[in-house]
Formats: structure tokens, C-alpha cells, sequence
């Protein structure tokens, strides 16, 4: 097998960002697999992929199923994980520095594949820390690529990377020349009236309104123009709501829609980050995705990076909520399952079914310091 060819993002849009996670991972996937053969094929033989999986699709219909690639990190990881007798702990120590970052590109790829909203540059920057991460503690060569991809990424986010071809001067002359032989590249969209406002932690769809509000030291939001406090305009605990709208980071002031939507820049893309009255009925998932990732162990909620169980690091009288929010995780969780949390402290479950809510917490009935 000659060399695999990362390819890496020319912009920060949907199509480039996809395009490196994609073409990262599957270098991953190809490189492990070519360990995985090497090191395990002159004790098990040329076949000891297809006997595997024959074995393990015997010990777990139910969880190993289907067709299987030995390139696919999805299942080398989780066998890697959570097979003990795996054999893929004769390619890589299992170390729990390699289990914990094999869980985490785990939850990356389930939350990338079925939470629902677009991945940004500093989330695929994020996927290759974890990769670059794995591939120096396991000396595997994926650790190159996946440093040059942060960099790439950086110097996109700071204008330092200049995209091949923008600088063609046939293209700068005609910017139509390079489209007329080709179909059109853009889909067209019919405005639509009363089009109905995303999920909380969305790209903010429409025009900037042009309300401005600030959010004090102390913790108060006040209306720029006037000076005058938004406190009678916020349904519920206030410092609440500026909890959930400051913990993404936004930069600068936000904004206010005439229907209460609170907006604000995140990660330098206009984000809703939530509504000054009640949040709308049936949302998921509100807000952003925190950095944190969790499993289940001896049937407790487990935060993989401390070790800590959750209702062991609540107070006393927040005890019974947490466990409470342990037992439904518990509930629902399978082999491969993810578990993630937004800074609204909706506790999500993906699989490959896609995204539910399985309970809510706070900041006093979750791990302390992880929802702001």
C-alpha cells in the first residue's frame, strides 16, 4: 500500500471542514488497519480480520452485526475499548490514555454524524487534537497529518492561508469565467415567510436585528441604547439565562429579535444562544456541545477524564437529583453509545439512530465546573 494524501481545507465552510475530517479519519482508519494486519497476521494468519469478526458477531449478535471494514474506526475503537479479549490490544497498549482518547473519537464521530447541526473549523480543529494525540502515544504516523491539519485550520481562522486558486488572475478578472462550463455549484432557495427560528446554538438565520445589549460585571444584561436593565423582560432565574448565554463565549454584545431571540458571536459565526422569555417546546438539544465527554461504569455516570462519578462530586442535597440523572443514563446506554451535555445541561444520548435528551441538569446536579 503506497502513502495515503491527507487532504486538508482550503475555507472555512461545511464542505471543506467535512472534507478534511473525512479524508483524516479514513487515513487513520487505513494506517491502523495496515498495523493491525501487520502485527496480527503472522500469529492468526492472512484471515484473522474475517475469523474475528465471525467470532465476536457469534459472542455479540446483537452489537457487532452487519458488514465490517477493518479500516473503520468506529468499530476497531470501540472493539479496542470495550472487548477485553480484543486483539486489537496486541496492535496498541491499552493504556488508559489510549482507551480515554479511543472514547473520544468515538463520541467526536457520533456527534458529528448525528447531532444535527453544521461542524465548524474548531470542532475539526478539536477531532485532530484527539488524533494527533492518539497517533503519538501509539507511534502511529497519523499524528503528522493531524498536526498540520491544526495548523491549517489556524491559519485559515486568522487569514493566513491563502486558498489555491484565489489569487489566479483570470479568476480575479472574471470571477464567472471558472462557472460557465460547469453546472452551478449553488442550490437556489426560495425565501420562505415566517420561517420558523433554528435550534438554540444554531447559525442565526436572517438579519442582525439591530437591539444591542450588554451583559454587566455583575451579572445583569442592560440595553445598550437606553442603559435600562432587561431583568423584567427575562422569563425565569436570570442569572440562569446569562449563564446559558455566556457560556459559549460570545464576543462582544449581543443582540435581541423582536421575539426575545438572543444572539451573539461564537467562534466568529453568528449563534442563537437563546430566547429572553421561555425556551420553545420540543428542542433536543439547546445550545452548544460542552468539551467534555462521559461513559458508564460498575453503572454509574463517569466523567472519563478525572474518573469521578457524578454523584459523588455534587453536594449533599443535590445527591438524589444527580443520581437520578446517573440511573437514566444507565438506562439507555449501549456498547459505543455517546454521552454528551450541552451548556443548557441537556443530557444527550447518540447512536446510530441519531439524538435524544435523557434528562436535564445544572450546574449544582452536574460535574462541577462543566456547564460554566
Amino acid at each position: 500500500m503506497g502513502a495515503y494524501v491527507v487532504e486538508y481545507p482550503e475555507r472555512d465552510t461545511y464542505g471543506e471542514v467535512m472534507k478534511g475530517y473525512f479524508s483524516l479519519m479514513r487515513g487513520f482508519g487505513l494506517e491502523f488497519a495496515n498495523r493491525s494486519h501487520a502485527t496480527l497476521s503472522p500469529t492468526y494468519g492472512a484471515r484473522w480480520f474475517e475469523e474475528y469478526v465471525a467470532r465476536r458477531k457469534a459472542e455479540d449478535p446483537v452489537h457487532v452485526r452487519g458488514r465490517l471494514s477493518p479500516a473503520d474506526p468506529s468499530f476497531f475503537l470501540k472493539e479496542f475499548r470495550l472487548a477485553p479479549e480484543s486483539v486489537y490490544r496486541d496492535v496498541i497498549p491499552a493504556t488508559l490514555e489510549l482507551l480515554n482518547l479511543s472514547k473520544k473519537l468515538m463520541d467526536i464521530r457520533n456527534t458529528w454524524m448525528h447531532f444535527g447541526d453544521e461542524p465548524t473549523a474548531l470542532q475539526l480543529r478539536e477531532a485532530a487534537e484527539y488524533l494527533r494525540d492518539f497517533g503519538a502515544k501509539s507511534s502511529m504516523g497519523v499524528a503528522g497529518p493531524a498536526t498540520r491539519m491544526i495548523k491549517r485550520i489556524d491559519r485559515i481562522r486568522t487569514g493566513q492561508y491563502q486558498a489555491a486558486g484565489a489569487e489566479d488572475p483570470a479568476v480575479i478578472a472574471n470571477p464567472m469565467v471558472s462557472d460557465a462550463a460547469e453546472p452551478p455549484a449553488e442550490i437556489p432557495l426560495e425565501p420562505l415567510a415566517d420561517e420558523p427560528r433554528p435550534p438554540i446554538g444554531s447559525r442565526w438565520r436572517g438579519d442582525l436585528p439591530d437591539r444591542r445589549v450588554r451583559v454587566t460585571k455583575t451579572r445583569d444584561v442592560v440595553d445598550i441604547s437606553t442603559g435600562a436593565s432587561l431583568r423584567n423582560e427575562i422569563a425565569g432565574d436570570l442569572r440562569e439565562k446569562v449563564r446559558q448565554w455566556t457560556s459559549p463565549r460570545p464576543l462582544g454584545d449581543l443582540w435581541v429579535a423582536s421575539d426575545g431571540a438572543i444572539g451573539g458571536f461564537v467562534e466568529g459565526q453568528e449563534r442563537l444562544l437563546g430566547y429572553t422569555g421561555e425556551d420553545p417546546a420540543g428542542e433536543t438539544a439547546r445550545g452548544f456541545l460542552v468539551k467534555r465527554f462521559y461513559d458508564v461504569r460498575d453503572d454509574r455516570l463517569v466523567d472519563i477524564d478525572s474518573g469521578a462519578f457524578l454523584s459523588d462530586t455534587v453536594g449533599a442535597e443535590c445527591a438524589a437529583q444527580a443520581r437520578e440523572i446517573e440511573d437514566a443514563v444507565v438506562g439507555v446506554m449501549e456498547p459505543g453509545g455517546t454521552i454528551r451535555v450541552t451548556n443548557y445541561g441537556d443530557v444527550l444520548y447518540l447512536d446510530e439512530t441519531g439524538t435524544s435528551r435523557i434528562a436535564v441538569a445544572t450546574p449544582k446536579t452536574w460535574f462541577p465546573g462543566h456547564l460554566g
